[in-house]
């Protein structure tokens, strides 16, 4: 590896370290509050919680157009050329995707919650709340706030958001548990938390654009949607459909327990997500911050070489990392649900080991994700997850219904050997 690669690799690494110092605490907070909500509501309350806001995280999901990915493909090549016009019109045409797409979502969200709310498990009694709380979904903003603190290098920053919602989640959740509220309580908890996100974000990325002077001569004229690049439309709608097809692959799949298993399941399935996906989120964080490298090295001469070589020695990594997890959930997993969740929750076990082995395999892709963005295909990444996500729902109906909640498991299992290879392969064709 050059050196220019193994600076690459360390700036990733330590951008990676600050977002993953907030993110760990973040998980560690929400670990906590989880098992308070499952204690204080049992798996029939704690899945109505779930299913609520997974559909809502599935809508806002649905219309986002991954605005971080936009900013950090596109403001790298502005900031590099001191283009800070340019820059400038690129925020403001993705924060106004975002708003608008927002808007679109909240309007569909609400209509289909209403009509067809129970067909997702939720309970008839709990459907007006259901609509109101698909108000969060304005909370898509917050991609351009991301990106921003992203093309910015304030990775410190978005460690400090990432325990945000968690810590104002554990508030609303310990004084809903220790007054003995009703499952409405710690759905309006989940409810402030994501407000309090929004307006903090909103705040601290308007005061990094001012401090580092990104806003001089700033005017609101509406931007050309070119930008003086007519691909960045293509690029946004391929990571709307990426960011879509890539919810419906998340959060349907709670959404479906719920509605062949009832509101119980769904809490079981959450539970045994939760644990298992911790390695995951660690390695999209990593993602996240190899990625704005990435694209600065997409710009370099031989930068597809050295690419290839900076995401083999990251899968190697995290793939590492990820089996060690799963060994571990293997061995301790038996104790830690029934002690830390509730009796209730000890048949989540089995789910929560598959669904480890999955996310283990999964880390696979993400680091060729990065690279198929950085260097403008994310049309790549949307149709092999198009393709591995049918694949998995198809696998999915008919796992749920013949096994019960494993299933979910194996259809996860399915998904990530088919996301792994293909993603391997499309990526080394492409920068080879």
């Amino acid at each position: 590896m050059t050196s220019e690669q193994s600076n690459l690799f360390r700036r990733a690494t330590k951008n990676f370290g600050k977002v993953l110092s907030g993110k760990a605490v973040g998980a560690a907070i929400s670990l906590i509050y989880l098992a308070l909500a499952a204690r204080g509501l049992g798996t029939n309350g704690f899945g109505i919680v779930i299913l609520i806001h997974s559909y809502m995280l599935m809508c806002t999901r649905i219309v986002s157009f991954k605005s971080y990915d936009i900013i950090v493909k596109y403001g790298a090549e502005f900031l590099t050329a001191n283009r800070k016009k340019d820059f400038q019109d690129l925020i403001k045409f993705t924060f106004l995707l975002d708003f608008f797409a927002a808007f679109f979502g909240i309007l569909l969200g609400t209509l289909v919650v209403y009509l067809w709310g129970h067909n997702f498990g939720i309970p008839s009694d709990a459907i007006p709340l259901a609509v109101i709380y698909c108000v969060l979904i304005i909370s898509n903003v917050t991609d351009t706030t991301t990106g921003i603190l992203r093309i910015c290098d304030r990775f410190d920053i978005v460690a400090f958001l990432a325990i945000v919602e968690p810590t104002v989640r554990l508030v609303g959740v310990t004084i809903a548990f220790f007054s003995d509220s009703p499952w409405q309580a710690y759905l309006m908890s989940w409810f402030a938390a994501r407000i309090s996100y929004f307006f903090i974000s909103l705040v601290v990325a308007a005061y990094e654009l001012s401090r580092s002077n990104l806003l001089q001569s700033f005017s609101w004229k509406i931007p050309q949607p070119t930008l003086q690049n007519p691909k960045i439309w293509r690029f946004s709608w391929s990571s709307n459909f990426y960011g879509s097809t890539n919810s419906i692959g998340i959060q349907f799949t709670t959404l479906a327990v719920g509605s062949l298993i009832g509101a119980s399941g769904a809490a079981l399935f959450k539970v045994a997500q939760e644990l298992a996906e911790a390695s995951a989120k660690a390695a999209i964080v990593f993602s996240s911050a190899l990625y704005p490298e990435l694209a600065r090295l997409a710009t370099s001469p031989q930068g597809n070489v050295q690419i290839r070589r900076v995401v083999y020695k990251a899968t190697k990594s995290s793939v590492f990392i990820g089996f060690i997890f799963t060994g571990l959930l293997v061995l301790t997993g038996e104790l830690i649900l029934p002690n830390f969740f509730g009796q209730q929750f000890s048949d989540a076990y089995g789910t929560m080991v598959i669904l480890s082995i999955a996310t283990s395999i999964l880390l696979i892709s993400y680091p060729y994700e990065a690279a198929l963005y950085s260097i403008g295909k994310p049309h790549i990444a949307l149709f092999i997850k198009f393709s591995v996500t049918l694949a998995q729902l198809i696998a999915l109906l008919i796992m749920l219904q013949s096994v019960g909640i494993v299933g979910a498991g194996y259809a996860a299992v399915l998904s990530s050997v088919l996301s792994a290879i293909a993603l391997v392969y499309m990526t080394n064709r492409q920068i080879s």
